[in-house]
C-alpha cells in the first residue's frame, strides 16, 4: 500500500506551448494541494510570463538547473516529443514522478528505455490518454467490465480532423521531432482507449493503409488500420488531420453480444428478449465540458498518485511501451503494405 501524504505536492512544469498555457497550469494552479513551484521553457520570456500569470516564484530555461535548484515532487513534462526521452531519464535520475503528455516517446525504443529508467528509480511515469477521463467513456468503460452487453467483438472509430482546421505546431509536422503523424498523434488515443475499454487484450495483427493528402508534410496526415485480438476483439480506426470535410468528426461504435454503444451521440442499448433498451446514463454530452472534465480528472489523478493514493497511475509508462508496440505494428504495416501479424518475421 502506498504511504498516502497530506502536504501539498511540489510540482515543476516544463515547457510552455499551448497545452501548457489552456490546460495544464490553469488546472493545477487551481488545485489547493498543488504547489506550482517552478517552470521551465528555452525561451526564459514565455516562461516568465506565464509564472506572473499562474504565481509561479522559480523560472529556468534549462531542466537540469531546475532540477537542480528546487525541492520537487514531480515534474510535468509538455515539450516536443523529441525531448520526452532526455528530460524523463533526468527528471527520474533526479527522483521525481513524472507526467509525460502523449506520446511517451517518439518510438518505442524511447519509450523502453523510459519504463526501464522508472523500474530503477521506483518512480511512476503516467502518459497523458486524457479520453481515459472522459466521464462518457468512463460509463462505457464500466458498462464493458460488467459485461452488461456482452463479450465486445468489434470497435469502430474515427477521429477526422477537417482540412485547414487542424492547426498544429510546427514541430508536429517534422518527423525528426515528432517521430510521426497522425497515427502517432490521433491514431494511438483510439488505440489506447479501445484497449483500455476492453481490458488490455494482446494484439494479434494489423493491416494499415494511407493516403497522403497534404504532399508537403513530412508526416502522414491520414490513415486508415485494421487490428485483431486475442480475445476475438476487431477494431477499425480512421485518423486523419487533413481530411475534406467542413468539421472535425470524432465517432465511434463498440457492439457486443448484447448491445453496443456509440459515441457522438453518446448513446447505450441492449437487447433484451428480441427488444432494445435504451440503457444510457445520464452523462453531460457537450463535447468543451467532456474535455475540461477529462483533462481535469487526469491531472487530478497523477496528483493523488504522488501524494500516495494508489501504487500505479492509470496509464502507466509499462502500458505507454504496449501501446506503442501497436503503433509500432501500424507502421511497420504502413512501410512494407501487407499485414503484420505476431508470427510475422521482421525484415
Amino acid at each position: 500500500m502506498a504511504k498516502q501524504s497530506d502536504a501539498r505536492v511540489k510540482i515543476g512544469v516544463v515547457g510552455c506551448g499551448g497545452v501548457s498555457q489552456i490546460i495544464h497550469l490553469p488546472f493545477l494552479s487551481q488545485m489547493p494541494d498543488v504547489n506550482l513551484t517552478a517552470i521551465c521553457d528555452v525561451d526564459a520570456r514565455k516562461a516568465s510570463v506565464l509564472a506572473d500569470r499562474f504565481r509561479i516564484p522559480n523560472v529556468f530555461d534549462d531542466i537540469d538547473l531546475m532540477l537542480n535548484s528546487c525541492d520537487l515532487d514531480a515534474v510535468f513534462i509538455l515539450t516536443p516529443n523529441s525531448l520526452h526521452l532526455p528530460m524523463a531519464l533526468l527528471s527520474l535520475h533526479h527522483g521525481k514522478h513524472v507526467f509525460l503528455e502523449r506520446p511517451a516517446g517518439r518510438n518505442l525504443e524511447e519509450t523502453r528505455r523510459i519504463a526501464e529508467a522508472a523500474g530503477k528509480s521506483g518512480k511512476g511515469v503516467m502518459i497523458g490518454m486524457h479520453t481515459r477521463f472522459r466521464p462518457d467513456l468512463v460509463a462505457v468503460h464500466q458498462f464493458v467490465e460488467q459485461k452488461r452487453f456482452g463479450e465486445v467483438f468489434f470497435i469502430k472509430a474515427e477521429w477526422l480532423q477537417a482540412k485547414f482546421q487542424a492547426l498544429k505546431e510546427p514541430w508536429h509536422l517534422s518527423k525528426g521531432v515528432a517521430g510521426g503523424g497522425v497515427v502517432l498523434d490521433l491514431g494511438l488515443q483510439l488505440i489506447d482507449t479501445a484497449w483500455w475499454i476492453t481490458g488490455f487484450p494482446e494484439i494479434e495483427s494489423v493491416k494499415a493503409h494511407s493516403q497522403q493528402i497534404n504532399h508537403d508534410l513530412e508526416v502522414e496526415d491520414f490513415c486508415s488500420f485494421y487490428m485483431r485480438f486475442n480475445n476475438g476483439l476487431k477494431l477499425a480506426c480512421h485518423v486523419s488531420w487533413n481530411f475534406p470535410i467542413p468539421s472535425d468528426r470524432f465517432h465511434g461504435e463498440i457492439f457486443g453480444e448484447s448491445g453496443a454503444c456509440s459515441l457522438n451521440p453518446f448513446k447505450i442499448n441492449r437487447i433484451w428478449q428480441g427488444k432494445e433498451l435504451d440503457v444510457t446514463p445520464m452523462v453531460d454530452t457537450d463535447g468543451k465540458v467532456l474535455f475540461r472534465k477529462a483533462y481535469q480528472s487526469e491531472i487530478r489523478h497523477f496528483i493523488d498518485f504522488v501524494k500516495g493514493r494508489f501504487e500505479t497511475p492509470s496509464s502507466d509508462i509499462n502500458q505507454a511501451v504496449k501501446v506503442m508496440e501497436m503503433i509500432e505494428w501500424v507502421y511497420r504495416s504502413l512501410d512494407s503494405n501487407r499485414e503484420i501479424r505476431r508470427e510475422s518475421p521482421r525484415r
